[in-house]
């Protein structure tokens, strides 16, 4: 019987220790996240967009290849 409350306790410890750690994470995101990083996420988010729609690795038109001419 002992045995089977000593695992009980490390099973509740284990999942107590674990919450503890997720809460303490939580809170150290809650600091960084501020306006102004979302704005600079966003800010990265719209150069990477952009970056991969009009990148260098995109092949140049030739003057004549423009469809309005």
């Amino acid at each position: 019987m002992e045995t089977l409350i000593r695992i009980f306790t490390a099973v509740l410890d284990f999942f107590s220790a674990i919450g503890a750690f997720f809460g303490m994470l939580g809170k150290a995101f809650q600091n960084v996240w501020s306006v102004e990083t979302l704005i600079v996420g966003i800010m990265i988010a719209a150069a990477v967009a952009g970056m991969a729609a009009f990148g260098p690795w995109t092949r140049k038109r030739k003057p004549g290849e423009f469809p309005w001419q």
